[in-house]
């Protein structure tokens, strides 16, 4: 047990820099939640093509456009013989289509 001379009234008091950093960090920390819930709060619906009296989603336009791009990409890449000296094709041109699906979407939709 400790006795009356050891015991302290009141808690240690933190060090100078302490509560600072406290602040600082519990301050960045709200800010950074609030910035990445921000894009939540946007209403204007998911971007949709109306095709044939349906909705379809965007995605799907710009994964056709990326997987087109691609075949068309390896149609050139083919005569020039580009496509010979590929390591791993597979993997290129999946990311060929990725790029272009992707540049669609950006330059198509804004997103």
């Amino acid at each position: 047990m400790r006795d009356a001379a050891t015991a302290r009234p009141f808690p240690q008091a933190p060090p100078p820099g302490a509560t600072l950093l406290r602040s600082l960090v519990a301050n960045s920390l709200i800010a950074f939640m609030g910035l990445s819930l921000s894009g939540c709060a946007v209403s204007a619906g998911a971007p949709s093509i109306a095709l044939f009296g349906a909705y379809f989603p965007s995605w799907l336009a710009c994964a056709l456009a990326g997987i087109l791009g691609a075949v068309l990409v390896r149609l050139v890449f083919i005569p020039l013989g580009i496509d010979d000296v590929l390591p791993v094709r597979l993997p290129v041109y999946v990311a060929i289509a990725a790029a272009i699906g992707f540049l669609v979407s950006l330059l198509g939709f804004g997103r």
